[in-house]
């Protein structure tokens, strides 16, 4: 993955360098002190720009840039000269170098082609990292919701994306945490920047102080060069800590020292490195409860939950499963070149009524099932077999299920339960028309139309008639 924030080998005489490095001050460059022959150094990989004098230039530089081409990890190249030969600088661009500069130009101008040199490859970086990341940016549009509770999350987060403030984002594994963080980052400021993301329940603690750090050669045994870490892959863009509850104690006292501090030191480093990033966390566990068991330090919970969103879990809005589906159904037949994929009135149904214990994620695998498994044309309630349940095996709640609630919440479902398979059923045999669904079930059609925008359920699946109604 390209770094936003340049690792740059200057193997410049000092004084050059030096004056190099004061240019350049400003800029979105690490500058690292690697030991060894140039060549050996770009051979090592992890560099993404090298500024040598043309003296250094021969072949055993010319075959390790080669070769890490060949790799598609080459550097960039900026070649300093003291001499204005045409024939040297022309010889030199047609090779791949970046640019050919002058040492002897005065500062303001040498300062202003350094700058924009650094911008063009870090542009070129970021055109990579977007390039690998293959999926098209995400916006908070996506996030339809006939749900009160998330139309008023999404106002919040509509409000966060001018913000640089640390955002805390909550709820259940697969409700679409990362989702949400990518769309905040794709509309916002930073969206040229990179968005990085690291699961911190994935990795043991020692490595998981590397990968968000980064370390020095040799600062550990295996440690055999220089690694970056995700703060500064990051710079300029957002990292995204998933599962952040997750984190050990004592990487919880660094990341708050990070935050507070805004610069990173990599594991075996002497030097703290400034980093420009927006932390968005997230994680699935009740962090309150876990600061009182004292496994989660309260001074970082605060620092990270500037402002904390907790996203519902889809059982308690599944009035925008229809939506979801159609919308994960229609990006999977774009992404695949597929025919358009309807879903039956009955799979439909099903698919509401279902608990959906892994919530969005779930539901995007299970579509996903479906539609291999169907005839390609129309996802019916059998492809649906072994893991979401007939409308018709679901509605109505079996005694277990109605004693283990409350009172009000067991006659809320079972009512639920109820008007979601009459409903079907009627609009099924009125073949989606609203007009006579209500008179047959003796209420208004305005009464009609709120029931089904409250059960998930629309005139459109129903139009194909009794046996063959789809979602439109």
């Amino acid at each position: 993955m390209p770094p936003m924030l340049l690792r740059t080998l200057a193997a410049l005489p000092a004084s050059l360098a030096r004056r190099v490095e004061h240019l350049l001050a400003a800029a979105p460059v690490r500058f690292v002190v690697t030991p060894g022959p140039v060549a050996a150094v770009i051979e090592r990989g992890g560099i993404d720009l090298v500024l040598l004098p043309a003296s250094k230039l021969g072949p055993a530089v010319d075959r390790a840039l080669q070769r890490q081409r060949s790799a598609g990890q080459a550097p960039d190249l900026i070649v300093f000269v003291t001499d204005e030969e045409p024939r040297q600088r022309a010889h030199l661009l047609g090779s791949g170098v970046l640019a050919v500069l002058n040492g002897s130009l005065d500062d303001a101008a040498l300062g202003e082609a350094l700058q924009a040199l650094v911008q063009r490859s870090r542009a070129a970086a970021l055109h990579r990292l977007r390039s690998l990341r293959g999926a098209p940016p995400a916006s908070l549009a996506d996030f339809v919701s006939k749900s009160s509770e998330m139309e008023r999350l999404l106002v919040v987060a509509k409000r966060m994306v001018d913000s640089d403030a640390t955002l805390l984002l909550m709820g259940e594994t697969g409700v679409g945490k990362e989702r949400l963080a990518r769309a905040i980052h794709d509309e916002g400021p930073r969206r040229d920047g990179p968005f990085v993301a690291i699961n911190c329940g994935a990795l043991p603690e020692a490595l998981l102080e590397s990968e968000l750090f980064g370390h020095e050669e040799g600062a550990f045994t295996g440690a055999v060069r220089a690694h970056r870490g995700l703060f500064e892959l990051a710079h300029g863009g957002t990292l995204f800590l998933d599962e952040v509850g997750e984190m050990p104690l004592p990487l919880q006292v660094t990341l708050l020292r990070v935050l507070q501090d805004r610069r990173i030191r990599p594991v075996g480093g002497e030097r703290d490195i400034p980093v420009d990033v927006r932390v968005v966390a997230a994680t699935n566990r009740d962090l309150q409860a876990d600061m009182q068991a004292g496994r989660f330090r309260a001074d970082l919970y605060y620092r990270l939950a500037v402002v904390a969103l907790t996203i519902p879990p889809l059982r308690e809005r599944r009035a925008d499963i229809p939506v979801l589906v159609q919308n994960h159904l229609e990006a999977w037949c774009v992404r695949l070149n597929r025919r358009p994929i309807a879903v039956s009135a009955d799979a439909m149904a099903a698919l509401c009524a279902h608990d959906w214990p892994g919530n969005v994620r779930e539901l995007a695998n299970v579509l996903e099932r479906a539609a291999l498994l169907g005839d390609g044309q129309e996802i019916a309630v059998r492809d649906l077999s072994g893991i979401v349940a007939p409308p018709r095996h679901r509605a109505r709640s079996t005694d277990a299920d109605l004693l283990a609630l409350p009172f009000a919440e067991a006659e809320r479902k079972s009512q639920d339960d109820f008007e979601r398979a009459y409903f079907t059923a009627l609009l099924r045999e009125s073949r989606g028309r609203l007009g006579r669904a209500a008179q047959r079930a003796g209420i208004s059609v305005r009464t009609l139309y709120s029931k089904l925008h409250r059960l998930g359920l629309t005139k459109e699946q129903f139009r194909g008639g009794p046996t063959a109604g789809t979602p439109g």
